[in-house]
């Protein structure tokens, strides 16, 4: 019996390939080995399955494939629409119209249309279909041209959706459209939320999260207008994801959550309560120095965000938050202890990330991994880092150089033409240097991982190769109280 399922199963995969071909050219008949039509013996959970998998648009056309296929798609269960055309959206609503499946498990639309077509009439329509036939995942990225409410308001109150992700703007750059709920939310059974290029007041985040009392994971992605997030009263979510166009929230009060990103944002913002933290990931876009008096780079806010996260076990950070930690490190600033097991930093082999990633080493006694993912990234501006060092008494050249050994700056590394040509100007002898001094400050790790992601050209990612066996074959590093090998601690990914 279970040899004769899976023939089934792989028959179905073989045949569910040939479907897409079959779908650009009609003429193509499907036959079993035997010579009957095997696609119109297929069940219908199959076929539905099959039909699940692929844009609504060519679901349709497969009813030309078999005469038990003219139909079926109006019976699947999941309708996915793309459509960035000059299309009219009557098309849409027309297909739906003709939809008989009793049931959706998975509504996805993603539409802009060139043209002043698409009204909140349609979106409506359409957001009412999937609520009315009980769908559980839902996802609606639209770009409008009204300024009327887009979203009606039983769209709010839906007890069956348990995945949603939602996108919405007007026309023109960064022109969100803001989510407003005009009643209160009831998303009983959601558990992942996505909100993405919406413009979101507090009251009315405040709002959609009360209505969530399932909620596990919660993404915002180009968010504007938030600036204090409370989830203190979210029992159930775990998993927050920020990324910002510039402007990120101001605060955040999370003692629930045991994942975090915050990425993209100008300014750190202050974590109340994290408590229940075990990964944590942060990078900031850029970081503008501040008028002479004021926090420079956000070394203090930076730092009490460290405070914070000294309890995670995963922790990563970006390049722009080590520069600016750099500074305070080499301000003699005091920097937490922290109980990471991982460290991830990306970064680019400079002398302005250095002083940071050894003083996060040193200060993270149970360290067992440290991944470093490179990148060519310009971040600060040497020439800015310097100009600070300079305002508190300090010669640039000798800070960076004293303690930490003769890295390069950015502009020795990485430069780029007008014509937006980059050059790789990095040397396999940095990359060297840099690993011995990450050894040389975690004491206790067990395997470091370097992943170049094409950092060097490849005239000195052979140099490297070559240059790592004869550094590492005859040098030990204590791990735990053992001696070991350093190659089999060093791991290098081109």
């Amino acid at each position: 019996m279970r040899s004769e399922i899976k023939k089934m199963g792989t028959r179905v995969e073989s045949e569910s390939e040939r479907i897409s071909a079959a779908v650009r050219s009609p003429s193509q008949r499907f036959r079993s080995n035997e010579g009957s039509d095997f696609i119109s013996s297929l069940p219908d959970a199959i076929l539905h399955h099959i039909l699940s998998n692929i844009p609504t648009e060519d679901a349709i056309r497969t009813s030309v494939l078999s005469k038990r296929w003219k139909h079926a798609w109006r019976e699947t269960p999941c309708l996915s629409f793309h459509c960035h055309t000059s299309n009219h959206p009557d098309s849409i609503s027309k297909t739906l119209a003709t939809f008989t499946a009793p049931k959706i498990t998975s509504f996805h639309v993603d539409v802009t249309f060139n043209n002043f077509s698409l009204t909140p009439s349609h979106v409506h329509s359409w957001i009412e279909l999937a609520a009315s036939r009980n769908a559980e995942i839902m996802s609606i990225i639209i770009i409008i041209v009204s300024d009327d409410n887009v979203l009606p308001d039983f769209f709010f109150t839906n007890s069956s959706v348990k995945q949603l992700r939602l996108a919405l703007g007007r026309r023109g750059n960064y022109n969100y459209c803001d989510v407003v709920p005009k009643c209160t939310v009831l998303w009983t059974s959601l558990r992942s939320l996505s909100l993405e290029c919406c413009g979101l007041p507090d009251e009315s985040l405040a709002n959609i999260l009360s209505g969530c009392p399932m909620l596990e994971s919660l993404v915002l992605i180009f968010c504007q207008h938030i600036h204090h997030i409370d989830l203190s009263k979210s029992m159930k979510l775990t998993r927050l994801e920020i990324t910002g166009h510039y402007y990120g929230p101001a605060k955040i009060v999370a003692p629930h959550i045991r994942f975090l990103k915050l990425i993209g944002s100008l300014d750190p913002c202050v974590l109340v309560d994290v408590s229940s933290l075990t990964d944590a990931r942060f990078s900031l876009s850029y970081v503008r120095r501040r008028t002479t008096g004021e926090d420079d780079f956000h070394q203090d806010k930076l730092l009490k965000m460290l405070e914070q996260l000294q309890h995670v076990e995963n922790l990563t950070i970006g390049r722009i938050v080590l520069q600016a930690l750099s500074v305070a490190e080499l301000r003699g600033l005091p920097f937490p202890q922290l109980q990471a097991k991982s460290l991830t930093v990306v970064m680019m082999v400079v002398r302005s990330v250095i002083p940071a990633l050894a003083r996060l080493l040193q200060n993270s006694p149970g360290l067992q991994k440290i991944t470093v993912t490179t990148v060519c990234y310009k971040g600060i501006q040497d020439q800015e880092l310097d100009r600070h060092l300079r305002t508190q008494g300090l010669n640039p050249d000798r800070c960076w150089r004293l303690k930490y050994g003769d890295f390069p700056t950015t502009e020795q590394t990485y430069s780029s033409s007008s014509s937006g040509v980059v050059s790789k100007l990095a040397k396999s002898k940095d990359v060297v240097s840099f690993i011995k001094l990450v050894l040389q400050n975690s004491k206790a790790v067990e395997t470091m991982v370097l992943r170049l992601d094409g950092y060097l050209d490849a005239t000195e990612y052979q140099k490297l190769l070559r240059m790592v066996p004869t550094f590492t074959r005859n040098k030990n590093v204590r791990t735990r109280g053992q001696a070991k090998r350093l190659f089999n601690v060093l791991k290098i990914t081109p």
